[in-house]
Protein backbone atom coordinates (compact mmCIF):
# COMPACT_ATOMS: atom_id res chain seq x y z
CA UNK A 1 0.00 0.00 0.00
CA UNK A 2 1.17 3.54 -0.83
CA UNK A 3 2.85 5.35 2.07
CA UNK A 4 0.45 8.22 1.53
CA UNK A 5 -2.52 5.96 2.27
CA UNK A 6 -3.56 4.97 5.76
CA UNK A 7 -4.58 1.44 6.73
CA UNK A 8 -5.90 1.57 10.28
CA UNK A 9 -6.88 -2.08 10.09
CA UNK A 10 -3.24 -3.20 9.82
CA UNK A 11 -2.46 -2.52 13.50
CA UNK A 12 -3.94 -3.51 16.84
CA UNK A 13 -6.94 -1.97 18.55
CA UNK A 14 -4.59 -0.03 20.84
CA UNK A 15 -2.82 1.32 17.74
CA UNK A 16 -6.21 2.46 16.44
CA UNK A 17 -7.01 4.25 19.71
CA UNK A 18 -3.57 5.85 19.90
CA UNK A 19 -3.78 7.07 16.31
CA UNK A 20 -7.06 8.85 17.04
CA UNK A 21 -6.42 10.29 20.49
CA UNK A 22 -2.79 10.08 21.57
CA UNK A 23 -1.56 13.02 19.52
CA UNK A 24 -0.92 16.73 19.79
CA UNK A 25 -4.02 18.88 19.53
CA UNK A 26 -3.90 21.25 16.57
CA UNK A 27 -6.11 24.26 17.15
CA UNK A 28 -7.85 25.48 13.99
CA UNK A 29 -7.69 29.07 12.83
CA UNK A 30 -10.34 30.45 12.80
CA UNK A 31 -11.46 28.49 15.89
CA UNK A 32 -14.70 27.14 14.43
CA UNK A 33 -13.14 25.71 11.27
CA UNK A 34 -12.82 22.17 12.61
CA UNK A 35 -12.19 20.67 9.20
CA UNK A 36 -9.03 22.78 9.00
CA UNK A 37 -7.69 21.10 12.12
CA UNK A 38 -8.81 17.77 10.70
CA UNK A 39 -6.78 18.32 7.55
CA UNK A 40 -3.77 19.73 9.35
CA UNK A 41 -3.55 16.87 11.79
CA UNK A 42 -4.44 13.90 9.62
CA UNK A 43 -5.16 14.80 6.02
CA UNK A 44 -1.82 16.56 5.74
CA UNK A 45 -0.10 13.27 6.52
CA UNK A 46 -2.20 10.95 4.39
CA UNK A 47 -4.18 11.21 1.17
CA UNK A 48 -6.95 8.88 2.28
CA UNK A 49 -7.79 5.97 4.53
CA UNK A 50 -8.13 2.64 2.75
CA UNK A 51 -8.65 -0.26 5.13
CA UNK A 52 -7.43 -3.62 3.89
CA UNK A 53 -10.02 -5.09 6.29
CA UNK A 54 -13.16 -2.94 6.68
CA UNK A 55 -14.51 -5.63 9.03
CA UNK A 56 -11.57 -4.98 11.36
CA UNK A 57 -12.28 -1.25 11.38
CA UNK A 58 -15.93 -1.93 12.22
CA UNK A 59 -14.83 -4.15 15.08
CA UNK A 60 -12.41 -1.52 16.39
CA UNK A 61 -15.07 1.17 16.20
CA UNK A 62 -17.59 -0.99 18.02
CA UNK A 63 -15.08 -1.82 20.76
CA UNK A 64 -14.09 1.85 21.11
CA UNK A 65 -17.69 3.02 21.44
CA UNK A 66 -18.70 0.16 23.75
CA UNK A 67 -15.77 0.85 26.09
CA UNK A 68 -15.70 4.62 25.66
CA UNK A 69 -16.39 5.25 29.34
CA UNK A 70 -13.16 3.46 30.21
CA UNK A 71 -11.01 4.57 27.26
CA UNK A 72 -11.81 8.28 26.97
CA UNK A 73 -10.58 9.31 30.47
CA UNK A 74 -7.06 8.32 29.41
CA UNK A 75 -6.95 11.39 27.17
CA UNK A 76 -7.79 15.08 27.44
CA UNK A 77 -11.17 16.29 26.21
CA UNK A 78 -9.38 18.23 23.48
CA UNK A 79 -7.66 15.07 22.29
CA UNK A 80 -10.99 13.22 22.34
CA UNK A 81 -12.66 16.05 20.43
CA UNK A 82 -9.98 16.08 17.74
CA UNK A 83 -9.99 12.30 17.48
CA UNK A 84 -13.75 12.05 17.02
CA UNK A 85 -13.76 14.78 14.39
CA UNK A 86 -11.09 12.83 12.53
CA UNK A 87 -12.99 9.55 12.92
CA UNK A 88 -16.38 10.87 11.84
CA UNK A 89 -15.28 13.78 9.65
CA UNK A 90 -14.69 14.07 5.92
CA UNK A 91 -10.92 14.18 5.52
CA UNK A 92 -10.33 10.42 5.64
CA UNK A 93 -13.93 9.15 5.67
CA UNK A 94 -13.14 6.34 8.10
CA UNK A 95 -16.84 6.25 8.96
CA UNK A 96 -17.65 5.14 5.40
CA UNK A 97 -17.36 1.51 6.55
CA UNK A 98 -20.79 2.03 8.13
CA UNK A 99 -22.34 2.29 4.64
CA UNK A 100 -20.00 -0.15 2.87
CA UNK A 101 -22.17 -2.91 1.33
CA UNK A 102 -19.14 -5.23 1.20
CA UNK A 103 -19.31 -5.53 5.01
CA UNK A 104 -22.06 -7.51 6.78
CA UNK A 105 -25.11 -5.39 7.55
CA UNK A 106 -25.35 -6.98 11.00
CA UNK A 107 -21.84 -5.75 11.89
CA UNK A 108 -22.61 -2.25 10.69
CA UNK A 109 -25.81 -2.07 12.72
CA UNK A 110 -24.05 -3.40 15.82
CA UNK A 111 -21.39 -0.70 15.45
CA UNK A 112 -24.03 2.04 15.26
CA UNK A 113 -25.85 0.63 18.27
CA UNK A 114 -22.61 0.68 20.27
CA UNK A 115 -22.50 4.48 19.93
CA UNK A 116 -25.18 4.69 22.60
CA UNK A 117 -22.58 3.85 25.25
CA UNK A 118 -20.49 6.92 24.36
CA UNK A 119 -23.37 9.09 25.54
CA UNK A 120 -24.57 6.91 28.41
CA UNK A 121 -21.19 6.04 29.92
CA UNK A 122 -19.15 9.16 29.16
CA UNK A 123 -21.11 12.27 28.20
CA UNK A 124 -23.99 11.77 30.66
CA UNK A 125 -21.59 11.00 33.50
CA UNK A 126 -19.21 13.86 32.88
CA UNK A 127 -19.04 16.65 35.47
CA UNK A 128 -18.21 19.19 32.77
CA UNK A 129 -21.25 21.33 32.04
CA UNK A 130 -20.39 22.07 28.41
CA UNK A 131 -18.80 19.19 26.53
CA UNK A 132 -16.58 19.41 23.46
CA UNK A 133 -18.37 19.93 20.15
CA UNK A 134 -17.69 16.43 18.79
CA UNK A 135 -20.55 14.99 20.85
CA UNK A 136 -23.07 17.62 19.79
CA UNK A 137 -22.00 17.23 16.16
CA UNK A 138 -21.67 13.43 16.28
CA UNK A 139 -25.00 12.61 14.62
CA UNK A 140 -24.89 15.66 12.40
CA UNK A 141 -21.68 14.31 10.86
CA UNK A 142 -23.03 10.77 10.52
CA UNK A 143 -26.45 11.77 9.18
CA UNK A 144 -24.97 14.08 6.56
CA UNK A 145 -22.43 11.41 5.56
CA UNK A 146 -25.25 8.89 5.23
CA UNK A 147 -27.42 11.05 3.00
CA UNK A 148 -24.51 12.21 0.85
CA UNK A 149 -23.22 8.73 0.05
CA UNK A 150 -22.24 8.55 -3.63
CA UNK A 151 -24.50 5.52 -4.18
CA UNK A 152 -27.55 7.40 -2.89
CA UNK A 153 -26.70 10.56 -4.80
CA UNK A 154 -26.17 8.63 -8.02
CA UNK A 155 -29.49 6.84 -7.49
CA UNK A 156 -31.25 10.20 -7.18
CA UNK A 157 -32.02 9.77 -3.48
CA UNK A 158 -31.96 13.10 -1.71
CA UNK A 159 -31.83 13.99 1.97
CA UNK A 160 -34.90 12.74 3.82
CA UNK A 161 -36.28 10.59 0.98
CA UNK A 162 -36.48 7.52 3.19
CA UNK A 163 -39.08 5.81 1.01
CA UNK A 164 -36.55 5.62 -1.82
CA UNK A 165 -33.90 3.78 0.21
CA UNK A 166 -33.03 0.16 -0.46
CA UNK A 167 -33.49 -2.36 2.35
CA UNK A 168 -29.99 -2.14 3.79
CA UNK A 169 -29.87 1.67 3.75
CA UNK A 170 -33.30 1.82 5.39
CA UNK A 171 -32.07 -0.55 8.10
CA UNK A 172 -29.10 1.75 8.76
CA UNK A 173 -31.18 4.92 9.06
CA UNK A 174 -33.73 3.10 11.25
CA UNK A 175 -30.99 2.01 13.66
CA UNK A 176 -29.58 5.53 13.83
CA UNK A 177 -33.04 6.73 14.78
CA UNK A 178 -33.36 3.93 17.34
CA UNK A 179 -30.15 4.97 19.08
CA UNK A 180 -30.99 8.68 18.97
CA UNK A 181 -34.34 7.91 20.62
CA UNK A 182 -32.54 5.96 23.36
CA UNK A 183 -30.05 8.80 23.92
CA UNK A 184 -32.94 11.27 24.16
CA UNK A 185 -34.29 9.25 27.09
CA UNK A 186 -31.11 9.69 29.14
CA UNK A 187 -31.67 12.04 32.11
CA UNK A 188 -28.99 14.49 31.03
CA UNK A 189 -29.60 17.75 29.18
CA UNK A 190 -26.33 17.53 27.24
CA UNK A 191 -27.06 14.08 25.82
CA UNK A 192 -30.63 15.14 25.08
CA UNK A 193 -29.38 18.11 23.07
CA UNK A 194 -27.02 15.82 21.14
CA UNK A 195 -29.94 13.55 20.30
CA UNK A 196 -32.30 16.37 19.37
CA UNK A 197 -29.71 17.94 17.11
CA UNK A 198 -29.07 14.55 15.52
CA UNK A 199 -32.77 13.91 14.93
CA UNK A 200 -32.95 17.23 13.12
CA UNK A 201 -30.26 16.11 10.70
CA UNK A 202 -31.32 12.48 10.28
CA UNK A 203 -34.67 13.26 8.64
CA UNK A 204 -36.20 9.99 9.78
CA UNK A 205 -40.00 9.90 9.38
CA UNK A 206 -40.45 9.22 13.11
CA UNK A 207 -38.10 12.01 14.16
CA UNK A 208 -40.69 14.78 13.98
CA UNK A 209 -43.01 13.00 16.42
CA UNK A 210 -40.15 12.26 18.84
CA UNK A 211 -39.07 15.89 19.01
CA UNK A 212 -42.67 17.11 19.30
CA UNK A 213 -43.22 14.80 22.27
CA UNK A 214 -40.12 16.29 23.88
CA UNK A 215 -41.47 19.80 23.27
CA UNK A 216 -44.87 18.94 24.71
CA UNK A 217 -43.34 17.30 27.79
CA UNK A 218 -41.09 20.27 28.56
CA UNK A 219 -43.11 23.18 27.15
CA UNK A 220 -43.68 24.94 30.47
CA UNK A 221 -39.93 25.33 31.02
CA UNK A 222 -38.97 26.38 27.49
CA UNK A 223 -37.73 29.86 26.67
CA UNK A 224 -38.70 31.38 23.34
CA UNK A 225 -35.16 30.80 22.02
CA UNK A 226 -35.13 27.18 23.20
CA UNK A 227 -38.52 26.48 21.67
CA UNK A 228 -37.43 27.92 18.33
CA UNK A 229 -34.35 25.65 18.31
CA UNK A 230 -36.45 22.60 19.18
CA UNK A 231 -38.89 23.40 16.40
CA UNK A 232 -35.95 23.53 13.98
CA UNK A 233 -34.86 20.09 15.20
CA UNK A 234 -38.43 18.85 14.72
CA UNK A 235 -38.72 20.33 11.23
CA UNK A 236 -35.27 19.22 10.05
CA UNK A 237 -34.03 22.77 9.52
CA UNK A 238 -31.58 22.94 12.41
CA UNK A 239 -28.01 23.94 11.59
Amino acid sequence: MDDRNLDLSSGSFEDFVAFLFDREVVKPDPPNEYVVADLLRIGGEYDEAIASSPDTILGYMKKLFSEFGEIAPRFSLSQIDQGIWNLLGESLEIHSVLWDPSTPLKSRLQCIRSMYFVFRDFVAKSHIEEMETCFYMWWDLLADAFWWQPKLYEAGVRQGEVSKLDGESRAVVDVMFEILARILELPDSRTQDCALHGLGHLHHPAGRESVQKFIDKNRSALTEHRLKWLEQCRDGTVM
